[in-house]
């Protein structure tokens, strides 16, 4: 045992000096890549913005996005006698914009952030992490989702319907980094985003750095501005029934946008009312068709008009119910709920003599 004591001892004195050279090594690697990002971080920042090259809006929709850059790189194809360069801003500002994920990564994280995207970059959180096999995978900042609601139509909800809202939300003015931008014509109408949690590195021995979170002042500028939400109303959609927008909630520097969640809220109807899939309404008859039978016409949410026929009595407060005529259910559309409806009879308020007279003969 004594043996196996002084040969772990022996190891460990040499292996240490080892251990602690290559950590060495590595911390002055990633130093020297801190100097190249640096050096690098003026060409980052003098990458177009590909809305500005595609000359669209921050709200294109993906065919005025495919729209915009047809027509640009038909007038600027170097075979018909347009610059090389400008095409191939063309080429990147649609190959970010035509991908959901690239342009949500851009709309949030600039150039920077897309660039880090792209080349799958996770480095652990210090050099001695990656030799010691430490650092756990870093969760992703992402901001709160926010919930909002809308109010819809029972005929939208039974019949399907396209519908939209406008939100404000804050945005990221992506050419508006550094306090040299501020002054420049984009960056006037943009006002101060919220500050950003960074990592800084801290060195708490020789030799050894550590990395700790820190709230600094943002170098972007924000602002606010309308977001339009578009939602398809499905046949049968409950009450309730939540739509997602992802990262379409508001932006902060340095932090995925978290989701918009829209709840479709039912209006009233002055008619029908819904539980579930059934549809219930009340029908006043009279006395006379109560007692004799009637044929009532009722008009149904898309329109048509449904035929409600009773050929013998009806008790006040009984319910008929109509197959097939409640609401559609939702994801299969072909079926549907009930249409339950609740009779109430209309008593005369008084009769005549002879009223009295005639019904006493007539009734058992």
């Amino acid at each position: 045992m004594v043996g196996n004591t002084r040969s772990s001892a022996a190891l460990s004195r040499t292996a240490l000096p080892l251990l602690v050279l290559l950590a060495a090594t590595l911390l002055g690697t990633t130093a020297a890549g801190k100097r190249n990002k640096n050096a690098a971080v003026a060409t980052q920042d003098e990458q177009p913005d590909p809305y500005t090259v595609l000359e669209v809006g921050r709200e294109a929709t993906e065919a005025e996005i495919k729209k915009a850059f047809r027509k640009l790189s038909i007038k600027n194809h170097p075979d018909k006698g347009g610059d090389k360069a400008i095409f191939q801003k063309i080429q990147r500002a649609y190959e970010i914009l035509s991908n959901e994920e690239l342009r949500m990564v851009y709309d949030h994280a600039g150039h920077e952030g897309l660039d880090q995207h792209e080349k799958g970059q996770n480095a652990p959180a210090s050099p001695f992490d990656a030799f010691f096999g430490g650092g756990q995978q870093r969760g992703v900042n992402k901001g709160p989702d926010a919930k909002v609601e809308m109010q819809v139509t029972m005929e939208d909800m039974y019949n399907g319907n396209d519908v939209s809202m406008s939100i404000k939300r804050r945005v990221v003015c992506r050419q508006c980094k550094g306090k040299q931008t501020w002054s420049t014509e984009p960056c006037r109408e943009c006002g101060d985003c919220p500050p950003e949690i960074k990592m800084v590195q801290q060195q708490v021995a020789p030799g050894f750095v550590v990395q700790q979170q820190q709230q600094v002042p943002s170098e972007y500028r924000c602002k606010n501005e309308p977001k339009e939400l578009k939602v398809t109303v499905e046949k049968g959609s409950p009450d309730g029934h939540e739509v997602r927008f992802k990262g379409a909630s508001e932006q902060s520097p340095g932090q995925v946008p978290g989701d918009v969640v829209l709840g479709l809220k039912m209006k009233s109807h002055p008619v029908f009312t819904r539980k579930g899939n059934d549809l219930h309404m009340t029908m006043e008859i009279s006395l006379k068709e109560a007692l004799t039978g009637f044929t009532r016409t009722v008009k149904q949410l898309d329109g048509r008009e449904i035929t409600v026929e009773e050929k013998g009595i009806t008790g006040p407060y009984s319910t008929k119910v109509v197959l097939g005529e409640g609401m559609p259910v939702h994801g299969v559309p072909s079926e549907s709920g009930k249409l339950k409806i609740q009779m109430k009879v209309k008593f005369p308020k008084s009769l005549t003599p002879d009223q009295v007279e005639q019904l006493r003969t007539l009734l058992p």
